[in-house]
């Protein structure tokens, strides 16, 4: 198994492990992928940690791309330029770091047919995202490129950054790129610059994604601007990662295929959760209904209330029956509207129950990390699980690649329920 992660500040937003389960599903492989809320006192000691437990590497975001370098042993040369780390290696007892955000925006810029050679270009900001970019702008031999910042005076001075007075007198901008939060998610009323700058672009690349639409894009558009947004280049950077920590190759095709997955979603009136036994299922599932007001039905209480113990089906009539009441089970409730619908561990396993569920619901994946499984549950009660340890090891891995193969939302629960239904619940209201 491929054991990966991102450390950053804040993460409860992040689509970090929706990508990567759904790489590792694409590509045949078994991985997990969590989460790390790590201070930056605490980064040395993190780091420590993952290597120990046998991580192939990790991620790093806000605020930490730049404090992380400290604690590696090797810097890749595009790193090193752009001063941030994104992604970490662990290989041979060492710690290499690389960014992997300068070949995303690479590929989005490509993706777009947006050229910067022979371009002025205009990048806002003067954090790592905008070092990146002025770094890919030079690369790319750009005639001109401008960084613009609300402080300049505390910027890098290798940056060269001026005020927004100055942007403001530009006659004329090819390229402009935004890489402040200016306009992210909550704050969606914001936008960088005035609508005389945007008018005075031919091309506006925002590299916020959520929104998929920031007011900025929204303008630009409607002055008949070409513009796209950071969906696809945080896809690349995250597949890039993956390159580095398995050394398979990173492939358009597989990236294309899991943009489009983020930006096909469209309201649906369930919410259904699947994940092994003991992962939370029921109990986070409640909390949720509770909190957004809706209905609440487990999928193994309905067919034991009309069939008997799910054990004892088992024992007189054989899984195969049992899986039959699933799928009738699965077409009932998902006629349902306003309802969480949380299902049994093995329902991934019967296609035709997880395509009518797909029809009307959400789903998410709650994955409960294997060592911890191994820790809480009891197999003697369920079925599946009556061989023990070896069989429920044997399970996650069997189920784990259909999990991420259904899944809308991955939320890692290796807390207590209640955290997992707020992420859970912030995640959802991010994408409204």
């Amino acid at each position: 198994m491929i054991k990966a992660g991102l450390i950053g500040g804040k993460l409860s937003h992040s689509l970090s492990p929706q990508i990567h389960d759904k790489y590792w599903y694409l590509t045949g492989q078994i991985g997990q992928y969590s989460l790390f809320e790590t201070t930056e006192q605490g980064l040395g000691e993190r780091l420590d940690e993952l290597q120990s437990q046998g991580f192939a590497g990790f991620n790093v975001t806000i605020p930490h791309k730049t404090a992380v370098m400290h604690h590696l042993d090797v810097i890749t040369p595009e790193a090193e330029a752009i001063g941030a780390v994104n992604t970490v290696r662990f290989m041979s007892g060492r710690r290499i770091g690389h960014n992997t955000d300068y070949f995303g925006l690479k590929s989005l810029l490509d993706q777009n047919g947006f050229v910067l050679s022979g371009k002025r270009v205009v990048i806002l900001g003067s954090g790592g995202a905008a070092r990146c970019a002025l770094s890919l702008a030079r690369d790319e031999k750009a005639a001109e490129v401008i960084v613009v910042s609300r402080t300049p005076e505390k910027a890098d001075p290798a940056l060269n950054a001026v005020d927004y007075d100055t942007l403001n007198r530009i006659d004329a901008i090819d390229v402009l790129i935004n890489a402040t939060p200016a306009g992210m998610y909550p704050n969606t009323d914001a936008c960088p610059v005035s609508d005389d700058v945007i008018q005075k672009c031919a091309s506006v690349v925002d590299m916020i994604y959520n929104p998929e639409k920031t007011l900025l894009l929204q303008k630009a558009a409607a002055m008949g601007k070409g513009c796209t947004n950071g969906l696809w280049m945080l896809c690349a950077q995250a597949l890039k990662a993956e390159e580095i920590w398995t050394g398979k190759a990173f492939d358009d095709a597989i990236c294309r295929t899991i943009y489009n997955g983020l930006k096909s979603h469209a309201p649906l009136t369930n919410i259904v959760l699947i994940g092994m036994p003991g992962s939370g299922k029921s109990t986070v599932g409640r909390i949720v209904a509770e909190r957004l007001s809706l209905d609440f039905i487990d999928t193994d209480a309905l067919i034991e209330a009309q069939h008997g113990r799910i054990s004892d089906i088992f024992e007189t009539q054989g899984e195969a029956a049992f899986r039959e009441m699933e799928l009738k089970t699965a077409r009932q409730t998902s006629q349902r509207q306003n309802t969480l619908i949380s299902t049994g561990g093995g329902i991934i396993q019967t296609s035709a129950a997880m395509e009518v569920l797909k029809e009307t619901g959400f789903v998410v994946y709650i994955d409960r990390p294997l060592d911890t499984l191994l820790k809480e549950v009891d197999t003697s009660t369920r079925p599946l699980l009556a061989s023990g340890r070896e069989r429920l090891i044997t399970l996650y891995n069997k189920r784990h690649t259909l999990y991420q193969k259904y899944a809308d939302m991955t939320v890692i629960n290796d807390g207590t329920a209640q955290q997992c239904a707020e992420e859970i619940i912030s995640k959802l209201e991010e994408m409204k």
